[in-house]
């Protein structure tokens, strides 16, 4: 049996108030979910399907800034998310039937997480955001769930458009080596780091540091070995570090892991990794925070500065509690 819920929105358009209608049909798999919006805005919402995919994806790589709006990840994230049966992803068309907007959405726990969310170019600032926001958070409602969360590099004004807070910062810091003097460490000697020297650091870590070194480590062991770093203090080992270069970005290593004996050693590292980076000739050095030893005012004295590149930038937490 089919159901309809209908509900009134009061919404501003400058000086004229106007009302949108909705209505919502309950759906199985890929059958419609429509929220028909009369007035002025003149667009729908409704369930994706797989028929969809491919104009989503040309959405995304005209909207998207940071690297989701890259064809393989996005196209294939989509496409393996709704063979599994993926809830929350919905399009936005016009009333010609033109896909103009898509979210993908997926359940987690008590929330519903946003993973994605865009408009075309050619459409924004008319509310078709909005649009999509809400047919996750009703949706969201109708499950029980509390909360509707997200991250964003980029989109933190628009979320907080619609009622939703930032409640958390996850720091992501860059140094441009261009145009700067890049030193080794003046008291450490670093050498690269062999797969015999590995035991050695497991002597002042715990078990689950050491096996996420070791991931860091043999992640990269092929593709970039010479940003693996061993630092000694005389004979003693002091630390080790990890670099990876992004896969965007060749000219931008981040730093994966530093392990250190003492924490007085975690800036002798960076800068061991630093120098290397330099003198491969890249550009930049990215750092995601918190780092045992780092220290975000120490690292912006040094030069380090917020991070705002499409493949690697500073992650706003974003949240509306659900009522």
């Amino acid at each position: 049996m089919e159901h309809t819920f209908k509900f009134f929105e009061e919404s501003k358009a400058r000086t004229l108030s106007i009302k949108k209608f909705y209505t919502f049909t309950p759906f199985l798999n890929f059958h419609v979910l429509s929220l028909r919006v009369l007035g002025l805005c003149g667009f729908r919402i409704r369930r994706m399907r797989p028929q969809d995919v491919v104009e989503v994806v040309r959405i995304a790589n005209q909207a998207f800034r940071e690297t989701a709006r890259l064809t393989r990840r996005l196209g294939y994230g989509f496409a393996k998310y709704m063979l599994e049966g993926g809830e929350l992803l919905f399009v936005a068309e016009t009333e010609g039937g033109k896909v103009v907007g898509f979210v993908f959405g997926r359940r987690e726990e008590d929330s519903a997480v946003i993973g994605w969310i865009a408009v075309h170019p050619e459409y924004q600032g008319r509310g078709v955001g909005g649009l999509l926001l809400k047919a996750v958070e009703d949706e969201a409602r109708r499950a029980g769930l509390k909360t509707v969360i997200t991250g964003t590099p980029f989109a933190r004004s628009f979320y907080e458009k619609y009622g939703y807070e930032c409640y958390r910062v996850e720091r992501a810091l860059l140094l441009e080596l261009i145009g700067r003097t890049v030193n080794p460490p003046k008291d450490m000697d670093v050498h690269p780091l062999l797969l015999d020297d590995l035991p050695a650091l497991a002597s002042f870590m715990g078990d689950e540091e050491y096996l996420r070194f070791l991931m860091a480590y043999f992640s990269v062991y092929d593709s970039d070995p010479d940003m693996c770093l061993i630092g000694f203090r005389g004979k003693d080992v002091a630390g080790a570090v990890v670099g990876k270069r992004n896969e965007v970005y060749p000219e931008l290593v981040t730093l994966e892991e530093l392990v250190v004996k003492d924490e007085s050693y975690a800036y002798d590292m960076l800068d061991a990794l630093t120098y290397a980076v330099s003198v491969k000739g890249y550009r930049w050095v990215g750092v995601r925070l918190s780092v045992r030893g780092l220290d975000e005012e120490e690292l912006l004295r040094r030069g380090w500065k917020d991070a705002k590149l499409p493949s690697f930038w500073t992650r706003y937490h974003i949240r509306k509690h659900l009522r």
